[in-house]
């Protein structure tokens, strides 16, 4: 739900002279630390570019690429199945670029190879673990090495066969002004799970259709006699994202009137026509929210506890109207832990708004898909088909040769997770509201566990850095090798980096000059003697010299 970042303006110096862009080209997505390899291959007839591409750890060979356009040595790939577009310039056998996708940009250097010298990638066929109680006891390890070095908050909760096996809060007597009596989250986009549930409970009792049209009941939004509910359902609308704000990006952490949003919204207009695309929209679910409330003329809150919260018999599970008062603040690392300031989630019910613990997330997720909450029918309906990334409230989630399902979601300062692997019927469920590691970094770590694969603990430095020592590095940084300039100053105690017309961000320290950003894979490298520093993203270093 909240924005993303990162350090994506990697532009090489401009050509002038045309190089040969047919062939394959391989590159590598390094996302929080995973890296999973990505491959394309063009083709040229006369004028005509067309291209297919290959995802070897997803078993993914020759998906077809819409659009291929190369013209003065910048290369685009657009994949409208998935809603991806590259776009990078070609020098010397190298493509540097940008991968965008469901509105998160990562850096992607493509190299040219010989497609029939490379052997077929096999992916690791992964066994649930024989004794869960070795695998319980090398996750307590890896819990408690991340809390005993400072480097996490939060709670996980994980199911096999439909009961708890294993819950742990942990992290929290390492914040500020910590509470005892808070026990919930605040889950960001797993809300939208809810929310297409409760769509899915009108649509079977003939309040709401999936093929009814937007207009009959937002007529003004752009496109609203084109949108169906279904679309809507799997981010296929079209339309943007009214959680960014055009003139201040996160608008939404104060007060805002409906009014407001919906004049967002429109204001917005639409990137896609309906239908032809898939991107990830947080005004599709805050449109069927309102849509929910204007056919049960009850609010949210009133749906989610006849249709979720009395069916499951749970407690601990808020809509922002109800205001909770026991939710874990959120913190980020800016050489000590800082509170966040998060959204006002009145601006985001039904679309980022719930707060509640992991352990009912695994309710939730395990009631879907053992049917008791929905039907076999909605579930079908509700699960991605084979090429979509998105399905209709339920998104896919890889773990090498294992496939779960569920969702994930993201405030400005807490991330959680809720996923389900029908095969081994196992879930897992957590929040973070305070993290260094990256949120992939940790999932990958609890099922590396769970799936007896060897994982390598992250390095942590807690060393404190004075502000004294941080000011040496503060200037302004310019680089022959991209357009983008590089703003280096202190801000509370802490170092932060900002790009040229980007959102500032916080750098942690991990070693003698050196400096990292793990959501966006940014690492600093200070040369004070020379007065230059490296950033090194995607694997790619740039040399700044300070002006």
């Amino acid at each position: 739900m909240k924005n993303k970042f990162f350090l994506v303006l990697i532009l090489l110096a401009q050509t002038f002279y045309a190089q040969e862009i047919t062939g394959s080209w391989k590159g590598e997505l390094n996302i929080e630390g995973t890296k999973l390899p990505i491959v394309f291959h063009i083709k040229q007839d006369k004028d005509l570019y067309t291209s297919t591409t290959d995802s070897p750890l997803q078993n993914v060979k020759d998906m077809p690429v819409d659009k291929t356009t190369f013209q003065n040595n910048e290369l685009m790939l657009e994949i409208k199945s998935i809603g991806a577009v590259y776009k990078g310039k070609l020098n010397d056998k190298k493509i540097t670029g940008t991968l965008t996708q469901g509105g998160e940009s990562l850096p992607l250097t493509l190299e040219s190879f010989e497609k029939e010298s490379v052997k077929p990638v096999s992916q690791k066929v992964l066994h649930l673990s024989t004794n869960m109680n070795e695998s319980i006891k090398k996750l307590e390890d890896f819990i408690s090495y991340l809390e005993n070095n400072n480097a996490e908050a939060g709670e996980l909760s994980i199911f096999k066969d439909g009961k708890e096996i294993y819950k742990r809060n942990f992290g929290q007597k390492n914040l500020p002004n910590a509470s005892a009596t808070d026990v919930t989250f605040q889950i960001g986009s797993i809300t939208k799970t809810m929310t297409a549930v409760m769509v899915f409970k009108l649509i079977e009792k003939k309040q709401l259709n999936l093929d009814d049209k937007l207009s009959k009941f937002f007529p003004k939004v752009p496109n609203a006699d084109k949108i169906t509910i279904t679309q809507l359902l799997s981010h296929t609308a079209g339309l943007g994202d009214y959680v960014q704000g055009k003139n201040e990006v996160m608008w939404l952490t104060h007060k805002t009137t409906e009014m407001q949003i919906m004049d967002r919204i429109v204001e917005q207009g639409s990137v896609f026509e309906p239908g032809t695309s898939s991107e990830y929209s947080n005004t599709g679910y805050y449109l069927l929210t309102k849509i929910l409330e204007k056919i049960t003329k009850k609010s949210y809150s009133e749906n989610i506890k006849e249709y979720i919260v009395a069916p499951l018999k749970m407690q601990n599970f808020f809509s922002a109207d109800q205001k909770p008062s026991n939710v874990f603040k959120s913190y980020q690392y800016l050489n000590s832990w800082k509170p966040v300031t998060d959204f006002d989630f009145n601006n985001v019910v039904g679309v980022g708004d719930i707060a509640t613990t992991p352990t009912n997330l695994n309710v939730i997720i395990n009631s879907i898909f053992d049917e008791k909450l929905v039907s076999k029918k909605v579930l079908n309906q509700m699960m991605p088909k084979e090429k979509e990334k998105y399905g209709r409230g339920i998104i896919k989630v890889p773990f090498f040769s294992k496939m779960f399902y569920g969702h994930s979601g993201g405030t400005y300062g807490t991330n959680s997770l809720m996923v389900y692997n029908p095969e081994d019927r196992i879930s897992l469920s957590y929040s973070l509201n305070a993290d260094r590691i990256g949120i992939n970094n940790f999932v990958i770590g609890v099922l590396s566990m769970l799936y007896n694969e060897n994982y390598e603990y992250p390095k942590l430095n807690n060393q404190k850095v004075s502000r004294s020592e941080l000011k040496k590095y503060e200037g302004d940084y310019s680089s022959k090798d991209i357009p983008l300039g590089l703003k280096i100053f202190v801000k509370d105690d802490a170092l932060f980096a900002q790009g040229t017309d980007q959102p500032e961000f916080p750098l942690e320290f991990t070693e003698k000059d050196q400096f990292k950003f793990d959501k966006a894979g940014v690492k600093i490298i200070f040369l004070p003697e020379s007065k230059q520093l490296k950033l090194v993203q995607g694997g790619v270093t740039y040399l700044y010299d300070k002006k």
